[in-house]
């Protein structure tokens, strides 16, 4: 790494910088799920719809369909949808209810290719994750397969293959990485490999790269990156056993801190989406006195692998509970980010060398916001 340095929906054109862009915000607690405007001209975040979700234990992921037409909601035993309307607001359709065991829904992955198939799972010790079909509309229909694990995991996030043949789950209490794989048409699942984690890691997130030749997991307790190779015929991985700290040199008080995400920069206007430039990571701090951090890193452009990590920032506050990376569609220089320690969210820029970046737009929220998703 190199030194440190401090919706429309109605559009017919892709966005462009001197736009306006529009994201949604869910909450850790609440019955609230906040519409916000990014101006990347004036450089401000302004709050335009605050939209009463069917729940009042908040919405602790949300996540958006591919067509950009839906939103899925992870709250207290369901995972619920909601339809994005023209005036940038949100309607609900209907909900997957969860078994009386499995209540705390905490994350939500959303094919990218027909059937759009949505994964959902609770995080508690031996649940299952499960696939639900959506109708034409992108509303959910009905969960149709169990992606089991063994009794002692507990799965925290989630990532599918470029084909969605294959889930890739982050067991944050049993530290392992799981394998299965999914057959859409006969709406199938199988397990295929359980990867136990270097002892203390503790796999958070993950993401799974669009060429389909690697899956970068967080480490939550080592506060670190680690690197998997996957097989793009039988979707197996390999670890790598390479790590990149997310921490800076020479910390001692590695137990305040647990990392948190991580997430891909999308190429503009999707014109090369399986080459994005950077890999993007946020770690919390565990009290309001100490900062966060966020991370990016270069990614070659031909193989996906990391090529250099570029920066390493405190971010403005703790994060709370998350500090919850979200790239920007319309340029890869842009990321959100949500802080539920301070109760804000922030968009960030990236310099043009992407070799540091720093918060441009601040908004101040009633609640803590979980994390966002770009509609454009």
């Amino acid at each position: 790494m190199r030194s440190l340095s401090s919706l429309s929906l109605l559009a017919a054109v892709p966005s462009v910088l001197g736009d306006k862009h529009y994201f949604f915000s869910g909450f850790f607690a609440g019955s609230t799920i906040a519409g916000i405007e990014f101006d990347d001209s004036a450089n401000s975040l302004t709050l335009v719809n605050n939209i009463t979700a069917q729940s009042s234990d908040g919405s602790k992921w949300i996540a958006i369909d591919e067509r950009k037409e839906n939103v899925y909601v992870a709250t207290t035993g369901e995972i619920q949808s909601y339809a994005v309307t023209a005036n940038k607001s949100l309607e609900y359709k209907s909900n997957i209810t969860l078994s009386s065991s499995c209540q705390n829904a905490n994350f939500i992955a959303a094919a990218n290719t027909a059937p759009y198939t949505v994964f959902g799972v609770a995080y508690s010790t031996g649940c299952a994750a499960q696939a639900i079909t959506v109708d034409d509309t992108g509303s959910l229909q009905n969960a149709v397969a169990n992606l089991t694990y063994n009794t002692t995991a507990g799965v925290h996030g989630l990532d599918l293959s470029p084909d969605a043949a294959f889930i890739y789950s982050a067991d944050d209490m049993g530290n392992a990485v799981w394998v299965h794989s999914y057959n859409s048409t006969t709406q199938a699942a199988a397990e295929l490999q359980y990867l136990a984690a270097p002892e203390g890691a503790n796999p958070r997130h993950l993401a799974v790269h669009p060429n389909g030749k690697w899956v970068y997991v967080i480490y939550e307790e080592a506060n670190s990156l680690a690197v998997y190779a996957r097989d793009t015929e039988t979707g197996l991985l390999t670890d790598k056993n390479t790590t990149y700290s997310l921490l800076p040199a020479g910390f001692t008080n590695t137990s305040s801190y647990w990392a948190d995400e991580v997430k891909f920069s999308l190429p503009a206007f999707n014109a090369s989406a399986t080459s994005p430039k950077y890999l993007i990571t946020g770690t919390r701090s565990r009290t309001t006195s100490l900062q966060g951090y966020v991370s990016a890193f270069a990614l070659d452009a031909t193989t996906g692998g990391v090529t250099e990590q570029l920066f390493l920032l405190p971010t403005t506050s703790s994060g709370g509970s998350a500090n919850a990376v979200a790239p920007a569609p319309f340029s890869e220089e842009y990321f959100a980010i949500t802080d539920s320690g301070s109760n804000f969210v922030e968009v960030w820029k990236m310099d043009d060398e992407g070799m540091s970046a720093a918060s441009v737009a601040h908004l101040g929220l009633g609640a803590g916001p979980a994390n966002v998703v770009w509609v454009n």
